[in-house]
């Protein structure tokens, strides 16, 4: 056992210990605590560690809510008041962007979301027995869940429900998206049912099951800030519905009228509608077939490029909007843009460590970061949700 003190939290909500072994990393601690821990592993010069006990909390730890804090891969931070945990998060992605993008103006205040009951989205996996839940912190196992704090109280008995059925049919995959508007929840299942397994699934009411070859639809409409979209279980979306006007209305003011736009990664066409009412031209680029499908279905009039933006031939365009995948630009992709002569970005992502890459490289062919803004889509993770628009002379 060994004792220290917890510095700060680091991206992937890791608390640094520095030791006489070098730095350790650990889970649910809290800057500044006191912490007796042991050494579970040593990968690459990196020591990673088990908390065992906390001697001196702080004033801003608390008792997470969730039964299931601690086994679940999800949240990282249910231990830690939430007003601590905008002012951690922030610090996070002030030093990425500072240590990997080079970008040291001061951020704006974080625009907060409620604590809990704020995803509508999310991949539940089953096991052998029927039952469905998250993957178990650091293993490939399933953890069977009666209710996750993060959804709509809806989606939690339709969990408890499923997983208190005596034999429930198995399914290795669900994805579930709850329309808050119909109060439905759409369940995209991994394979067809059997004619007995449609028994079971029954029971469920306000319960749309969809399936590979169901000629049963998916498709759900949803109205945000007066603009009708088409979503389904099976396609991106962004999670937190408390989020959706305020990152509409940021993109808004960062768009400007021009003759042309183009929208990289659009999905189901989330920003389009901002941009129909900015540009004569439009061209959205996805590869998803069915979030094609649905966005070409919401927005006719616009041009949808299926497949992978590596293969989009990138024409001139006044504005570029990409909310790329956690990832990130490929090289590829950043050489095109870099290359294009385009004057005006603006880029939306969920991970600091991938933005602040891209950043520099922009940066260094002549972009810079002219507003950002911040965005809690997930709280109790480490993660935030950044909009920033980049311009070059």
């Amino acid at each position: 056992m060994k004792q220290g003190t917890v510095e700060k939290i680091v991206n992937g909500g890791w608390g640094l210990v520095r030791s006489d072994e070098g730095v350790v990393f650990l889970n649910y601690v809290i800057p500044g605590e006191e912490v007796v821990y042991r050494i579970k592993d040593r990968a690459r010069g990196v020591l990673w560690g088990e908390l065992l006990q906390v001697l001196e909390p702080s004033p801003q730890r608390v008792a997470p809510p969730c039964p299931y804090f601690g086994q679940c891969g999800g949240c990282v931070f249910q231990h830690i008041d939430y007003p601590r945990q905008l002012k951690i998060k922030k610090q996070i992605l002030q030093d990425d962007l500072e240590r990997i993008g080079h970008y040291k103006t001061p951020l704006p205040d974080v625009v907060e979301s409620p604590p809990y009951h704020n995803r509508v989205r999310a991949r539940m996996k089953g096991q052998d027995d029927g039952k469905i839940g998250f993957i178990k912190k650091g293993t490939n196992q399933v953890l069977p869940i009666q209710q996750c704090l993060l959804f709509p109280d809806a989606v939690s008995r339709f969990l408890e429900q499923w997983n208190q059925q005596p034999d429930p049919p198995f399914f290795h995959q669900l994805d579930i998206f709850y329309n808050p508007q119909q109060k439905k929840i759409y369940v995209n299942l991994s394979h067809p049912p059997q004619e007995h397994q449609l028994k079971k699934l029954f029971p469920f009411t306000n319960v749309i099951f969809i399936w590979p070859g169901s000629v049963q639809s998916g498709v759900s409409p949803l109205t945000i800030n007066d603009y009708l979209y088409y979503v389904g279980p099976d396609v991106f979306f962004q999670v937190n519905p408390f989020q959706w006007s305020n990152m509409l209305e940021a993109v808004d003011a960062f768009l400007e009228p021009a003759e042309s736009m183009i929208d990289l990664y659009c999905g189901v066409g989330f920003f389009i509608p901002l941009l129909l009412h900015k540009a004569r031209e439009i061209v959205g680029v996805e590869s998803y077939g069915p979030s094609v499908a649905l966005a070409q279905k919401a927005f006719p009039q616009v041009e949808f490029f299926k497949a992978p933006t590596e293969k989009f031939y990138f024409p001139e365009a006044d504005t570029l909007v990409m909310d790329p995948p956690r990832s990130g630009l490929s090289k590829h992709v950043m050489k095109r843009i870099c290359n294009g002569g385009y004057r005006k970005l603006i880029y939306v992502s969920c991970s600091s460590a991938t933005f602040g890459r891209d950043l520099a490289v922009l940066t260094q062919n002549g972009f810079k970061a002219a507003h950002l803004k911040v965005f809690d889509l997930f709280p109790q993770t480490p993660h935030l949700e950044t909009i920033s628009l980049l311009v070059r002379d």
